[in-house]
């Protein structure tokens, strides 16, 4: 299968085990979301995925190729992007060397300036704040940019862990019109941890809820929203 996909991933930290047995797939082109209570080892699940945090048991797959002990960098190398809680930017630099940040791995200086021009044409909030620091940016401009420097190497994997938290309604659907956006465009997979279970179900394709570790409902995005179970309990009735 093309995409990336966790197979029964067990994983956590020190000698607590969050993930038990978590299997997840998101095929290619598609936008699938992970919803959950808060602990249930989302975050954790896709730090596995990406390598930052190694399986105790299971396997990663990416487009058939199992990549479980890859290292960040290599996911990186082979088409995989991790944007992090938090809008994750170098608050000190500027938008511009941000986003040569994200063009490392590519080959040459005249690779990143290209790929910073197409990054621009396809993020135009950032077009005019090249030359601010990052730091200075709004929280929905922090989010676009992490967005656009994973999204340098032009990948075929982004993982997206909590894109909407503690944006303005304004700019979290700014995010998520970005996401669609460049996968209705290129194709990208997106795999989506959020907490905004509405708006990332009414976005996705596909959803899986995570609970305890375990991967317990699987739906198309729709069918998880008018599942009267993930109502109840994620969606506010």
């Amino acid at each position: 299968m093309n995409g990336i996909e966790g197979r029964d991933i067990y994983a956590g930290y020190g000698k607590i085990e969050v993930l038990h047995g978590a299997s997840i797939r998101a095929g290619q082109g598609e936008i699938v979301c992970i919803i959950g209570p808060n602990g249930s080892g989302k975050s954790t699940l896709l730090k596995s995925l990406f390598g930052l945090i190694m399986p105790r048991k299971g396997a990663v797959l990416f487009d058939g190729r199992e990549v479980t002990h890859l290292t960040p960098e290599e996911k990186v190398r082979s088409g995989i992007a991790f944007v992090p809680q938090g809008r994750n930017v170098f608050a000190s630099l500027t938008v511009r060397e941000n986003l040569e940040m994200g063009g490392t791995p590519l080959d040459n200086e005249r690779e990143v300036r290209q790929a910073i021009d197409e990054v621009l044409e396809a993020y135009p909030l950032l077009k005019d704040k090249l030359r601010d620091q990052a730091g200075n940016l709004s929280g929905g401009e922090k989010q676009l940019l992490a967005l656009a420097r994973a999204d340098m190497i032009q990948p075929k994997v982004i993982l997206m862990d909590e894109p909407s938290i503690g944006l303005a309604p304004r700019m979290i659907e700014e995010v998520y019109e970005q996401i669609l956006t460049i996968n209705a465009k290129r194709g990208v997979t997106f795999l989506i941890v959020e907490q905004n279970a509405r708006k990332a179900l009414s976005t996705a394709h596909r959803g899986y809820v995570l609970d305890l570790g375990v991967t317990c409902i699987e739906d198309t995005g729709a069918g998880l929203i008018d599942n009267e179970q993930v109502k109840k309990l994620y969606l506010g009735g």
